[in-house]
């Protein structure tokens, strides 16, 4: 109701102006289009039983698991009720270049021109030895630029030169900001190889206390594209590692809290707009579930998200089509709630590797959406869609569905090595565990 009657004019119902339509007119209007048809003949199963249908309403919001509001538990609208601290996220930009040299030249070109971290990818840089992590990072100032190394076969070795690396250069623990990327479980399924997963997490302990703020372990399931992985799939696969790095910490005498506030998740982003929405959305809701049963405090119950845009997506053939998909990724994590997003450069030729025109592309797709469009300033943007509500709901049911099947097969790794029922229904290469 607006009243204008000190301008002279009478009071305005807004009611009268725009006209309620129910669901049946809507339903009408789809029916006049379809002829002979229902309108149950367009909808449609995605991600294996999830079913999207052509219209919403609130009906199909499920009132009994209620998305509540950002900050509170489950956190499905966000981890905080005032969102991002600087009004984005974080632009991780990932260095890949072939030499220390050259990815040294990348980091530093990366935080001049608008990135705010590193995303370090060892193995293709070739860091071999503390030296050669030195190299990749000088000039570069530590104590004001958060790294995270992707997580690969000799992170834990990695690991400790960066810890030595910060001791060298006399980085305050308060001031080590990043992630050391140790995820045993995900390198050896992304590798294809068995693991001693008991003892890569033997060092977890001192680790931690000599990492400072940042953190350890990195839960990174963003190569489930790469094999063809569902996203239900992908978020059950995502909670089961972590649960299995609780337990095995846990009997390492390492308090729940602490190890919580060290792990976080890698996830992969795609064009797949709505349906990447709802998974940013559904794993904060399922992992503030798992926390909360395990007694963590209510501000450690938060998920700390990376997204990354998946390297299956991009199309040597038509590479320009590369940046619409990146920037549909990137848009979709952000509204999400994604903490930080990777854009994968893509290449302007059949070679793959990327050069500064590609990284350009891929860094300002994040700065024209996070620092032009503002979409970082606006907290769960898609909260209240019916659509997407609904959508949360079935990603998040379906997702723990397969998370207690694996749990009750003995757990994650028992899976990997033994249950092809549930490798099958993650679509994870079980030959390489036999």
């Amino acid at each position: 109701m607006v009243n204008n009657s000190q301008f002279g004019k009478e009071t305005i119902n807004m009611s009268e102006i725009f006209n309620a339509y129910s669901r049946r007119d809507w339903e009408n209007l789809v029916l006049e289009a379809l002829s002979d048809h229902s309108i149950d003949s367009l909808n449609e199963i995605v991600d294996g039983e999830i079913e999207i249908k052509p219209i919403y309403s609130s009906e199909d919001q499920n009132s009994t698991n209620p998305a509540g509001i950002p900050g509170v538990t489950p956190f499905t609208r966000g981890n905080k009720l005032s969102g991002h601290e600087n009004g984005t996220w974080d632009i991780r930009a990932l260095i890949d270049e072939s030499t220390p040299e050259l990815a040294n030249k990348a980091a530093l070109n990366e935080l001049l021109n608008g990135s705010t971290s590193l995303f370090i990818d060892s193995e293709k840089i070739g860091i071999k030895c503390f030296d050669d992590l030195g190299k990749t990072l000088e000039d570069v100032f530590l104590n004001m630029t958060s790294i995270w190394l992707k997580p690969q076969l000799k992170v834990p070795e990695l690991a400790n030169w960066m810890i030595e690396l910060w001791d060298q250069r006399d980085i305050e623990k308060s001031e080590r900001h990043g992630g050391l990327g140790i995820d045993p479980i995900g390198v050896s399924v992304r590798n294809g190889r068995q693991s001693d997963y008991s003892k890569e997490l033997s060092d977890i302990s001192d680790a931690i206390d000599r990492s400072g703020s940042s953190k350890v372990l990195n839960i990174d399931s963003s190569f489930f594209p790469e094999l063809g992985g569902s996203i239900a799939g992908e978020l059950a696969y995502s909670l089961s590692v972590a649960v299995h790095y609780l337990r095995e910490l846990e009997k390492r005498e390492l308090e729940i809290e602490t190890i919580i506030q060290n792990m976080y998740f890698t996830y992969s982003s795609s064009s797949d707009q709505f349906m990447t929405i709802a998974k940013f959305r559904a794993a904060r809701r399922l992992w503030s579930q798992i926390t909360k049963e395990c007694g963590a405090k209510p501000e450690n119950q938060t998920q700390s998200q990376h997204a990354v845009t998946p390297t299956k997506a991009i199309n040597t053939k038509d590479p320009w089509f590369n940046s619409f998909k990146a920037t549909v990724a990137a848009f979709a994590a952000g509204i999400g709630g994604a903490e930080a997003i990777t854009v994968i450069p893509f290449s302007l030729s059949d070679d793959i590797s990327t050069g500064e025109p590609e990284r350009r592309m891929a860094r300002n797709t994040q700065l024209l959406l996070a620092e032009e469009s503002h979409i970082g300033r606006v907290i769960d943007p898609a909260g209240g869609s019916w659509f997407v509500e609904n959508l949360t709901e079935q990603l998040a049911q379906k997702s723990w569905e397969t998370f207690q099947q694996i749990e009750s097969s003995g757990g994650i790794v028992e899976v990997l090595n033994n249950d092809q029922k549930i490798q099958a229904m993650l679509k994870i290469r079980g030959d390489s565990y036999d």
